[in-house]
């Protein structure tokens, strides 16, 4: 089955309390489920403009970090502003209307994503969710906070609380074996293993690419999953040996002279090419 993701970002970054790390935990989450359930054509983040201000740099540069880090498609969505009679200004986002546009122009009968999945707890996207079943679509619902999902919502068919339980980066299974290993402790046999993919990162000698498909061919040509391969790039980017590029295409390269290959080069056994 093909799927596009859309993410209500605003709505998402809210219910998680305005907490960074919680939030990129279950974006990754969120493209991990994703792969389960099918082909992931693509996953959408719409956010309001104003996270990309000059008084929002740090966010928006933030935003820009998981787009190229997990694939994702940023949607800008443009903001207005009120005054009310007490002479408060408040700020009313257009992520409702940039959803329902993207669902009216840009999702067609018969081509395109099978299922659609709406990342929010907004009750005003089951309207969007019609609107994409009259098209011969099907959706989902997913979201993070049921306490802040609308009743709307979760009387839908198919929907979903996210559940996350991921551990740190000081947990991934890679760097761990790493880290282990140029300290000369002992290794499990599930570290060995660990180590042994990692040196075969270096025999695919694979090109940059975009981020989603890099971990596509890593857990193809590896044969881990695809959560596996997630992990194993979310390392060498940790260690410098795997660069993001800052560009409209999301790239990502890894530096296969890296002295890191060197030293695990004996955990692959003899050298082989990976086809």
């Amino acid at each position: 089955m093909k799927i596009a993701i859309l993410i209500d970002f605003h709505n998402l970054y809210m219910m998680l309390g305005k907490d960074k790390d919680r939030t990129e935990n279950v974006i990754f989450e969120i493209v991990k489920m994703g792969r389960r359930k099918g082909e992931l054509l693509e996953v959408r983040l719409f956010a309001p403009n104003y996270f990309f201000g000059k008084d929002c740099q740090e966010m928006g540069n933030w935003i820009n970090f998981l787009m190229l880090k997990h694939g994702l498609v940023k949607e800008d969505c443009p903001v207005s502003s009120m005054h009310t009679s007490d002479g408060e200004t408040k700020i009313k986002d257009s992520v409702d209307g940039r959803v329902r546009a993207f669902v009216v122009n840009h999702v067609h009968k018969d081509i395109g994503p099978e299922l659609i999945i709406f990342v929010t707890g907004d009750g005003d996207f089951v309207e969007f969710s019609n609107i994409a079943k009259n098209k011969g679509k099907q959706t989902e619902f997913w979201s993070v906070d049921l306490s802040g999902t609308s009743r709307f919502i979760k009387r839908e068919e198919h929907f979903k609380e996210i559940e996350v339980d991921y551990p740190s980066l000081d947990e991934n299974p890679f760097l761990v074996a790493v880290k282990k290993a140029t300290k000369k402790l002992e290794l499990s046999e599930r570290e060995k293993v660990s180590l042994k993919l990692i040196a075969k990162m270096a025999d695919m000698k694979l090109q940059g690419c975009e981020i989603a498909e890099m971990s596509n061919l890593i857990s193809g040509r590896l044969g881990i999953s695809h959560a596996e391969a997630d992990r194993l790039l979310e390392m060498l980017t940790a260690l410098n040996v795997a660069e993001i590029s800052f560009s409209a295409i999301r790239v990502v390269t890894v530096d296969y002279l890296n002295v890191l290959f060197q030293y695990l080069r004996p955990f692959a056994g003899p050298e082989e090419v990976i086809c």
